[in-house]
């Protein structure tokens, strides 16, 4: 299930729903260090690919203080692809490679919290974004796919090795899908993270 979906989800998950996008418009900009790690994901209990299940994995996701990278990409594949149709951690790294939306070198354990670089180069490549001389020269990498999302606004100033807290990574996805399928200023700003007061960006994403 797209991120868009559940926006759109039936008027029985309307209590979920309302959850969700009113806790995005409080996102915080700190995030915690890339040494956190998380006993237990959210996909290893609602991996299901239903409709139902796909709508408890965003709804818990959201609650979560660290978004752990099994479930960090679970939730890209169910966005970009709408399912995920792979049963284990290994198998998801192995499809995001394929498809070139992880670097080569990433081995980071699926506990461990998925780190903004990470998320960035993963976010780079799947909206066939356009870079600078740098990753054009050289291509993708964590510091400079960074610096790309944040001149458009896609991610809120950090650096590449902070995580993602539930509520963080649901909101970035959800600004992602918006800026693929069109303006990403268009979306009001309840549903989206709020941008830095020291935002240094692109000022056209902030109008």
């Amino acid at each position: 299930m797209r991120f868009r979906a559940f926006r759109h989800a039936p008027i029985r998950h309307a209590a979920a729903r309302l959850t969700l996008l009113s806790a995005m418009a409080l996102i915080p900009i700190v995030a915690g260090c890339n040494t956190a790690r998380v006993s237990r994901s959210v996909v290893a209990d609602m991996g299901g690919d239903d409709p139902d299940a796909q709508m408890d994995f965003w709804h818990t996701l959201a609650t979560k203080t660290v978004a752990c990278n099994d479930d960090a990409f679970h939730a890209i594949l169910l966005d970009l692809d709408g399912t995920d149709p792979n049963t284990t951690y290994a198998q998801r790294v192995a499809a995001l490679k394929s498809r070139g939306l992880l670097l080569k070198s990433f081995n980071s354990p699926a506990n461990q919290g998925v780190r903004r670089g990470t998320i960035a180069v993963i976010l780079y490549q799947a909206g066939h974004i356009p870079g600078g001389v740098i990753l054009t020269l050289t291509g993708p990498s964590e510091r400079y796919c960074l610096k790309e999302l944040l001149y458009l606004n896609l991610l809120p100033p950090s650096s590449d090795n902070q995580t993602f807290s539930g509520t963080e990574l649901v909101g970035v996805i959800g600004r992602f899908e918006d800026y693929r399928n069109g303006n990403p200023a268009d979306l009001p700003a309840a549903v989206m993270p709020p941008a830095s007061p020291n935002f240094h960006g692109n000022p056209q994403a902030l109008k």
